[in-house]
């Protein structure tokens, strides 16, 4: 078997694997694949193994060193604080008594929120937001 078709063959290898994964190395596999796959086909159109050879590794070093960074950077999500994150550690003011199994009220930046504990908790006691559900907070 000529060596360009084994090129050709791990760079398919490496596609399959890339989609079977689910996209899991953030497609290098694939990009990989497809270089290996290009490289081996112009080896064989040129009838150069040595040529597939200094195509791979050029291509590869181009997509390790400059593509890489531009596809991870295309591929990242940015995530933003969204308002119910805020709220999280933040101190609130119980205006309605809560009890275990009992939800009352707690007054947050001047907006008066259902909350719950499992303890007994006055008002006018400062408390901590530890997460929300729903429109409810859990507090302590």
């Amino acid at each position: 078997m000529d060596n360009n078709y084994i090129l050709i063959i791990i760079g398919i290898g490496a596609m399959v694997l890339e989609i079977l994964m689910g996209a899991v190395t953030g497609f290098d596999l694939l990009l990989v694949g497809v270089i290996f796959v290009i490289s081996g086909g112009l080896g064989t159109l040129l009838n150069s193994f040595t040529t597939a050879l200094i195509s791979t590794i050029i291509l590869t070093l181009l997509y390790l060193i400059v593509g890489r960074r531009f596809v991870k950077q295309k591929l990242s999500i940015d995530t933003k604080e969204t308002n119910v994150e805020r709220l999280f550690r933040k101190k609130a003011v119980v205006v309605k008594k809560i009890e275990p199994n009992h939800p009352g009220q707690v007054k947050f930046e001047g907006e008066v929120w259902r909350a719950e504990s499992n303890k007994t908790i006055v008002p006018e006691q400062e408390v901590t937001i530890e997460s929300v559900s729903g429109v409810t907070l859990k507090v302590n």
